[in-house]
């Protein structure tokens, strides 16, 4: 049986949805969300407020679009990575990417997003949500990398997991704190580094340690 067709103005409105996102986001990183008021938004997508507010009420609206836009692009990685002939040389190669590319718009966007969750309980519900999904995603990674889903390598996956997301997160961090000021050479440097102590972690095996 066929797939039914997509009804054609629900797909309008979804890319014009879209489109709106990707125009805001560089407002939201310039003025931060407190900073940021609905008109701003309005004006940079070059819409009337009263028509932006048909797509989004709120500035929280906004922000939850923007998080859940992004877990659907981490499960798509993820399945990348499931799905690799060599999973970890998959996930370093995204991980690379990741760190080599990262625009200050969005280490900015995200810092953002994160000190909303902290005022908004359905921002603060939907990053715990990511949160978790990149924590799970993760250890399934490792378990097909290592081909050990014992108990034992589960949890040092965890642990593993959990430093993984704070290299990234904190790469993240700094970037915006430094700003675009940042020496180049500088930054590459630690991006080396970051990547050196990601690629470790992932491919140590997963033995503790002797007492």
């Amino acid at each position: 049986m066929d797939a039914p067709a997509a009804n054609p103005v629900t797909t309008a409105a979804s890319d014009r949805a879209s489109d709106i996102l990707d125009k805001v986001k560089s407002v939201f990183a310039l003025n931060g969300f407190e900073g940021t008021s609905m008109q701003d938004l309005a004006q940079a997508t070059q819409m009337s407020v009263g028509n932006f507010y048909r797509y989004f009420p709120s500035k929280a609206a906004i922000i939850t679009a923007l998080v859940k836009r992004d877990l659907e692009e981490i499960e798509a990685l993820f399945d990348a990575v499931r799905s690799a002939e060599d999973p970890g040389a998959m996930f370093m190669t995204l991980l690379r990417h990741d760190i080599e590319t990262l625009p200050f718009e969005k280490a900015a966007l995200w810092s953002e997003v994160q000190a909303a969750s902290y005022r908004c309980p359905e921002i603060t519900a939907l990053m715990r949500t990511m949160d978790e999904t990149v924590r799970s995603n993760v250890v399934v990674a490792l378990v097909r990398i290592h081909g050990d889903d014992s108990p034992e390598a589960r949890e040092i996956f965890e642990t593993r997991a959990q430093l993984l997301m704070a290299l990234v997160h904190g790469f993240a961090q700094r970037k915006y704190c430094a700003c675009e000021t940042a020496d180049p050479s500088k930054t590459a440097a630690f991006a080396e580094l970051v990547l050196s102590t990601l690629h470790d972690t992932i491919f140590a095996s997963p033995s503790k340690p002797a007492k």
